[in-house]
């Protein structure tokens, strides 16, 4: 059996031995910013099993399905298996492992169909594919479908309404805007550049709700506002994006969050920044939450909801926030700046362990590598659809367990390639079971 990566193994044995320690911490001082104490005995960790697409492409290969398993109770002889449902619902398994360990990962070499964003539903629905863990006798442990999540939030209104965005995990992208959903684009700046390979509005659909849009200001063409990755990749309009948005919140009653960043391309004026925002508050001036509600960021979602307006926007300027009620100060971005998925642990156990009392401001964990010039040259680290990959797996297995109680945001490179959208639901859930106010236990 193939393993999707050594590091994986290595990384899952270094949290093994310092699991027992750190759990007796967690039920003391875990999620200490919500104030709040939570029973995380590793009888609630989840136990799962799930289907990931990877982002790499090798010649004809993309989209291959690659099912995994992680804290199962694996007995000799289970199996566990990948189907595909026909439109009748009938099942028919294509592929079988027998796991050895209780944590891993397995290439199918099954290319999943892809749906285009405008083919889905505002209904979550399975997408023909599926796991199934059954025994030698053919009982079913679990099994799950690959399925998209547009309503997750709504879904979960009456745990979710009373907290703060801050006190909930929310899955989000990385450069949401830089994506390629046919793995067509191939440049050593798309290497490089290239972060999804969902447009956004099947990103919302499949249950982000952060999104990262960076942006950069060309008025010498008819669209003078596009997304961009850095100052050499522009990806597509700001128009594109907003109709996606849009048409998301039209047919849901989900909350999105849209930060606007980095505007490394043609903003020499604070005027540029002005020309900007103004674009904005017409672009979606029947959706957005204005920042003067009386609570900011301590706003709670069912105070969102009851507002009629669910799309917060951020924007990276201290300046221009402080002027605009329409727009609200940016997650905190939460980088490592690392080059190994060890080091990328490291830095957001520390994160996740800190102390954010008193901080209304949501956080996003930024859970990918960064090489920096060097690497790109040598190819040392591989494009970014290699490091995601090392990385993705990793952090669906850290935030399903160590992490799922102090989690807020969390940001992915090739978010399908996760199964964080899943997790952050299971997780919210966890919370409301096993997490108590620390003033109701005095």
């Amino acid at each position: 059996m193939t393993v999707h990566s050594s590091t994986f193994y290595s990384v899952n044995t270094l949290i093994q031995y310092t699991t027992s320690i750190f759990l007796v911490l967690f039920t003391i001082s875990n999620d200490i910013s919500s104030a709040k104490i939570c029973n995380a005995s590793s009888e609630n960790w989840q136990s799962r099993i799930g289907i990931l697409i990877s982002p790499i492409i090798s010649g004809s290969m993309m989209r291959e399905i690659e099912i995994y398993w992680n804290n199962v109770n694996i007995e000799p002889e289970d199996k566990i298996s990948l189907y595909a449902e026909d439109s009748n619902g009938l099942r028919r398994e294509i592929y079988t492992v027998a796991p050895n360990d209780s944590s891993g990962i397995q290439k199918t070499g099954v290319l999943a169909e892809f749906v285009p964003s405008a083919n889905l539903s505002f209904v979550s629905k399975c997408l023909k594919y599926g796991t199934i863990w059954k025994t030698k006798g053919g009982d079913v442990k679990k099994m799950h479908c690959l399925k998209t999540y547009p309503t997750w939030m709504k879904d979960m209104k009456d745990i979710l309404g009373p907290l703060r965005v801050k006190d909930i995990f929310l899955p989000g992208t990385h450069d949401s805007a830089a994506y390629d959903v046919n793995g067509t684009i191939i440049s050593i700046i798309s290497k490089f550049a290239v972060t999804q390979d969902l447009d956004i509005l099947g990103q919302l659909i499949h249950g982000v709700r952060y999104l990262d849009i960076r942006l950069g200001h060309y008025p010498d063409n008819s669209e003078i506002w596009w997304t961009i990755h850095g100052p050499f990749y522009r990806s597509v309009p700001l128009k594109t994006v907003a109709d996606h948005v849009k048409n998301f919140l039209d047919n849901t009653e989900e909350i999105v969050i849209m930060d606007i960043r980095e505007f490394a391309v043609g903003f020499n004026n604070y005027s540029d920044h002005l020309a900007l925002v103004s674009h904005l508050e017409e672009e979606f001036r029947d959706y957005y939450l204005r920042r003067d509600n009386g609570q900011g960021w301590g706003i709670t979602l069912n105070e969102i909801w009851s507002s009629g307006k669910r799309l917060i926007i951020g924007y990276e300027d201290s300046k221009v926030v402080a002027n605009h009620a329409s727009v609200w100060p940016c997650v905190t971005h939460k980088w490592g700046n690392v080059k190994t998925v060890e080091d990328l642990y490291k830095y957001l156990h520390k994160i996740e362990t800190n102390n954010r009392d008193g901080i209304l401001r949501p956080r996003s964990a930024m859970a990918e590598l960064t090489p920096d010039f060097k690497d790109i040259i040598s190819n040392r680290l591989g494009d970014l659809r290699d490091m995601a990959d090392r990385v993705n797996l990793n952090v669906t297995n850290w935030y399903s367990t160590i992490w799922q109680y102090t989690a807020n945001i969390v940001a992915t490179d090739f978010v399908r390639d996760t199964d964080i959208v899943r997790v952050a639901i299971k997780s919210n859930k966890n919370r409301y079971l096993y997490c108590k106010d620390k003033d109701r236990l005095i």
